[in-house]
């Protein structure tokens, strides 16, 4: 075999391979006697069918086949001894075999450009200092007091208040959009939701309403207003506990509101220290990419790319869009998120870069760590786990995770961080 390699550019090689008509025709004999074996025809006794006939009816099947095998042999083998490491599929193309000659083909690869990270010490940086604002512990508060809701069936009343909860069907037009949901959950005292204002609009409505017309406003045009049809199926009371020591108490985790009120502070300050962690390592990821420019395979950017349209859609239906149903441009949100998908894959070239000359390694005890920490926020083994992450073919990607933020937090130790007493946290920008 002869394998003659061309670099057509940092991203892209070229490989040409020429393979000895014997070692073909090795291969088509090799084909030819396997599918005699399995071949019955009228008039021959199986397994005993002519090479003339099997390569009249079937050697366009045959030498398919044979040049697929081929290709994937040679091009394995090409790309070992020439230490080629594609980050995709390769493109073939001129593909030449004829009887007696050399079989040939030329194959374009993408694969990782070769460079040496450079000035990744001492980078100047920015540290807000985490803030904790009284807003912000009073919104925790209420999180914990929605934990400990209690949603009773309403008895003794006919109409809806405003700390009722419903679950309704819903039909009309709004805005010239028809609308049809059905188990939709309404919170009577929410000015938003799934249909915006008509939790306001049941307020006083029987609370068990059927094929009721409600005007709900229409969104974007002042004074508008639109009717649906609602069909209420089951109506509940919100019963909200007050804030006291019993509410502390039933959390579990404090005697008193005081105490409280002191451990979610220092929760929520954890928290604030992480996500200014978090944005330190964005901010040097983004330093570094300025000092260090190399080009990255089109096919990893146009998959990152895929990646961020998906992270848009998913979005735009956690706040309850409908993405199918609006009117988008994908061709032009592409080209807008192409330079940030781009920058995702050189980063993550950049920091496996310096990885490897720093020498930064993943110890076992670091997975477990990790392991330990993610176990328990969602309240499972560690093993059971382990076992998920395997499974869903992820623990790689941990593993992966894990060396970035060792390699970034390596790199902070050695930055020039001046801590900004006067900023804010990254949660109140």
């Amino acid at each position: 075999m002869q394998v003659k390699v061309e670099e057509v550019s940092a991203v892209e090689k070229k490989v040409a391979v020429e393979i000895e008509w014997p070692l073909v025709a090795a291969r088509l004999d090799e084909a030819y006697r396997e599918l005699g074996r399995g071949v019955t025809l009228r008039g021959f006794r199986k397994g005993k069918v002519p090479r003339n006939i099997l390569e009249r009816m079937f050697s366009r099947q045959v030498e398919q086949e044979v040049v697929q095998k081929l290709l994937q042999e040679s091009f394995t083998r090409a790309a070992h001894d020439h230490e080629i490491q594609p980050v995709a599929e390769p493109i073939v193309d001129d593909i030449e075999m004829k009887k007696g000659e050399p079989f040939r083909y030329s194959a374009r690869v993408e694969v990782r450009a070769s460079f040496e990270p450079k000035e990744y010490d001492g980078v100047d940086l920015d540290k807000p200092e985490p803030k904790l604002t009284d807003e912000e512990l009073e919104r925790a508060l209420q999180h914990k007091r929605e934990e400990l809701t209690e949603y009773k069936r309403i008895e003794g009343r006919e109409t809806l208040l405003a700390t009722d909860v419903v679950i309704c069907d819903v039909k009309g037009e709004i805005g010239g959009k028809s609308i049809a949901r059905d188990g939709v959950m309404v919170d009577l005292g929410q000015g938003e939701g799934p249909v915006n204002g008509l939790g306001p609009a049941l307020i006083g409505a029987p609370v068990a309403s059927k094929d009721r017309e409600v005007q709900v406003p229409v969104a974007g045009e002042e004074g508008k207003t639109a009717t649906v049809t609602v069909t209420i199926k089951e109506a509940r009371e919100k019963l909200t506990p007050a804030l006291d020591d019993d509410f502390a108490k039933d959390t579990g985790e404090a005697d008193t509101l005081e105490e409280l009120r002191g451990k979610l502070r220092e929760k929520l300050l954890k928290e604030k220290e992480r996500e200014v962690q978090d944005e330190l390592r964005k901010a040097l990821v983004k330093e570094l990419l300025k000092r260090n420019e190399f080009p990255v395979p089109s096919v990893l950017v146009d998959r990152q790319t895929d990646v961020l349209m998906q992270r848009a859609r998913l979005g735009m239906a956690l706040r309850g869009i409908d993405y199918r149903q609006v009117p988008l441009d994908e061709a032009k949100m592409r080209d807008e998120l192409r330079p940030a998908a781009t920058d995702e894959v050189r980063a993550i070239f950049l920091i496996d870069a310096i990885a490897n000359k720093e020498k930064v390694e993943v110890a076992d005890a670091d997975v477990e760590k990790r392991l330990a920490e993610m176990a328990k926020d969602r309240g499972q083994s560690v093993a059971r786990l382990k076992a998920e992450l395997q499974k869903e073919q992820r623990f790689e990607s941990l593993k992966h995770q894990l060396r970035e933020e060792k390699t970034l937090d390596l790199l902070l130790t050695r930055a020039n961080i001046k801590t900004n007493s006067e900023g804010s946290s990254p949660s109140e920008k």
